[in-house]
């Protein structure tokens, strides 16, 4: 199957034990980096499907240099390249994993095929590999600029402020190199980019700082003041505060941030609303029967159209909501207006895909660019290499909502043409009915991007940008 959730949170984080290669003798040092960049090589490198030629030369050539380094290399600088090396595939899949990711991958591929997981297996993650620190402050890009959006209470007046300046460097100059701590699109960049930013290891690592422990930062304020400020690891802080005080109310889409699947009537816009933050069942409900007891709620209700939130589904199991999703436009006689964000990703995008594909010009998409591109490989086992304990994800399988699979052999089986050779399963005697899609573009038919002034004023410009839309004279 395909399944964002194995790989649950492909981040720039990296992995290290110190305990394996720190505290190492230079020799000894040298021989366990070469080890996992060997093993890199041939499990992560040698799998992944999505590098051409080009970028796995580009990828062989750093990992030599890096190899060549053995000796010298930190630990955190051997990681973080390994990370950046990763990212040469430019799929938003592919990459390092967060322990947490990394372990429950390896859970669910021994779900899957009824294996042991074996990569994860108690003696491994015995070790200790903690995922990098950051400092007491918090990133998020609105449209190309990054504003603070959490810090500690003592330091509110930064809340909303935007970001000028990193150790001495403009964004303007950096913003290439923060890019190159993920793949996929630009805006899902940036939202790995935020959580770099509050991170003097990784900035430090990739030339970004001179200090591993600290970071420096210049700051526009809200009030048009220019401050700096600088961050440590570790300092002592208050309580954060992670909205403006004048804030009313969050917007009801981001309030319940833990639940999973939301429904509330909306008669303003003759609609309901629908929020799915995965597209995965969750310990309690099935998300189909959840989709199926909202339609029959709106058929009750009397509401002609749907707005349906996806902006933080990054994904799960596409074929937990296909039959769903392509059934669903008969049942409503108005239109679907489907919420997207860079945060859109994975089984999220192809569930939206197949909604626009069943609903044709009766689903119109609002807000923000999905965060990777309508051909993209996934659905790979982890790989844990030996010393390090760097996990990565090796993307396998091809997925082509643009043109339907077409042209290709190697396609997700559930998304494959009949009659057309696909990617093997994993497990054997699981079948799965073919069912392409082919949407051409998921861009916004109605561009509403998040920007710093509705956060600071705490409205909701995609929500408000459906409400123009229908109740528009005619």
């Amino acid at each position: 199957m395909q399944a964002r959730f194995l790989n649950l949170a492909i981040v720039a984080s990296a992995l290290i034990s110190t305990a394996a290669i720190a505290a190492d003798t230079s020799s000894s040092k040298s021989q366990r980096v070469e080890e996992d960049i060997a093993v890199y090589r041939e499990k992560f490198l040698a799998v992944d499907k999505s590098f051409t030629r080009e970028s796995r030369a580009a990828a062989e050539a750093r990992l030599e240099k890096l190899k060549q380094r053995s000796a010298s290399v930190s630990p955190t600088e051997f990681v973080v390249e390994l990370c950046r090396i990763a990212v040469l595939a430019d799929n938003g899949h592919t990459g390092c994993m967060s322990k947490a990711a990394g372990v429950e991958s390896c859970r669910q591929w021994a779900l899957i095929e009824g294996k042991p997981p074996l990569v994860c297996d108690a003696k491994e993650s015995a070790l200790n590999i903690p995922d990098f620190e950051t400092v007491a402050i918090g990133f998020r890009p609105f449209l190309s600029e990054f504003h603070v959006i959490a810090v500690p209470a003592e330091s509110s007046e930064l809340l909303g402020a935007r970001l000028l300046a990193v150790n001495g460097k403009s964004v303007q100059q950096i913003r290439q190199e923060l890019r190159s701590f993920s793949a996929g699109r630009v805006g899902f960049r940036d939202l790995t980019a935020a959580g770099v930013l509050a991170s003097p290891e990784r900035l430090h690592a990739a030339g970004l700082g001179d200090q591993a422990r600290s970071v420096s930062y210049e700051f526009l304020t809200t009030k048009e003041r220019t401050v700096q400020r600088t961050f440590e690891l570790g300092a002592k802080s208050g309580s954060m505060v992670q909205g403006p005080a004048n804030a009313p109310s969050l917007p009801w889409a981001l309030q319940e941030s833990n639940a999973p699947f939301r429904f509330r009537d909306a008669p303003d816009l003759d609609a309901v609303i629908i929020q799915l933050r995965q597209n995965v069942d969750s310990p309690s409900e099935k998300i189909e029967l959840f989709l199926r007891k909202s339609e029959a709620n709106r058929a009750r209700l009397g509401r002609k159209n749907v707005v349906l939130d996806m902006r933080f589904n990054s994904g799960g199991n596409l074929v937990a909501t296909r039959d769903f999703m392509v059934s669903w436009p008969a049942l409503v006689p108005g239109r679907f207006y489907v919420l997207t964000s860079s945060q859109t990703f994975s089984a999220g995008m192809v569930s939206t895909a197949y909604l626009k594909q069943s609903g044709a010009d009766r689903v119109v998409i609002v807000g923000e660019p999905v965060g990777d591109r309508l051909m993209y490989f996934s659905d790979g086992r982890p790989v844990r290499l030996p010393n390090s304990g760097l996990m990565l994800y090796a993307a396998q399988v091809r997925t082509d909502l643009q043109d339907g699979c077409r042209q290709y052999d190697d396609c997700f089986a559930g998304v494959a043409q009949p009659g057309r050779p696909a990617a093997p399963l994993p497990v054997g005697a699981l079948s799965i009915k073919r069912m392409p899609v082919s949407v051409g573009s998921l861009d916004p038919d109605i561009a509403a991007p998040w920007t710093i002034e509705s956060w600071i004023d705490s409205t909701d410009p995609m929500l408000e940008a459906v409400h123009r839309s229908i109740n528009k004279p005619r």
